[in-house]
């Protein structure tokens, strides 16, 4: 009989766990808003920055060093250009695809002319 009485408070105990976990706030999800809102802060932060570096350099006429262009764009986007390239569509059309200058196109386009 004692057996019985303690599993069956056993059983009562599990079931008021499992209600009282529907009803608890996640952390988990607190967590994640504050990493996202802290992630727009650091952009935001980041975005201030570069206008007042580019700001600063205009009034000190000061150049700022560029990557060479085929280093800036990114793999996936690269491949998309030589892709579109490869199906014949001109630099004008590839440009307002992705948004990316005719130059850094050409220059995308002469790397994939190179290593073929």
């Amino acid at each position: 009989m004692d057996l019985w009485i303690i599993v069956i408070a056993l059983l009562v105990i599990a079931v008021a766990l499992m209600i009282w976990s529907f009803y608890k706030q996640d952390n988990g999800e607190k967590v994640q808003e504050e990493f996202e809102e802290l992630s727009l802060q650091w952009l935001q932060e980041i975005n201030h920055l570069k206008k007042r570096v580019l700001s600063l350099e205009s009034e000190l006429n000061i150049q700022s060093e560029e990557l060479p262009l085929s280093d800036k764009v990114h793999d996936v986007l690269r491949k998309h250009v030589v892709t579109l390239y490869t199906q014949g569509i001109a630099i004008e059309e590839i440009s307002s695809q992705t948004r990316l200058s005719e130059k850094t196109i050409k220059s995308v386009i002469d790397d994939y002319v190179l290593e073929a």
